[in-house]
């Protein structure tokens, strides 16, 4: 009797595993093109200033990320998710304050309002 659900269980656990596969794929290599790199990408890369061992096409476009990135503060990847500024910072913690302390008051004020079961 006590088997079945441990059984279920084991079953539900395997085919589970089984399903399921992990990603592997930031592991592997540098995720652009393999082999030699062609004389554009060689020439870019020198006026890039990337190394010749590194030079491919996703190195390329991440040093033109990264420049455009640099050049354009305001715009583009790189830039911080909140502001650059302590104020707007500051306003923006203090509206989630208000917003999670009012859910949490709110929860609060319910459940000293609730009357208790009798048995």
């Amino acid at each position: 009797m006590m088997n079945k659900p441990i059984i279920a269980a084991l079953a539900a656990l395997a085919v589970f595993t089984s399903a399921t596969s992990a990603a592997y794929a930031q592991y592997g290599g540098t995720g652009g093109s393999t082999g030699t790199a062609s004389p554009e990408q060689l020439q870019e890369c020198e006026q890039l200033g990337i190394p010749v061992a590194n030079c491919s096409d996703v190195t390329i476009l991440a040093k033109k990320r990264l420049t455009a990135a640099q050049e354009n503060p305001a715009t583009g990847s790189g830039t911080p998710m909140l502001s650059t500024t302590s104020g707007q910072l500051i306003v923006f913690v203090g509206v989630l304050g208000a917003i999670f302390g009012g859910v949490a008051a709110a929860f609060f004020l319910r459940g000293r309002g609730a009357k208790p079961v009798k048995t």
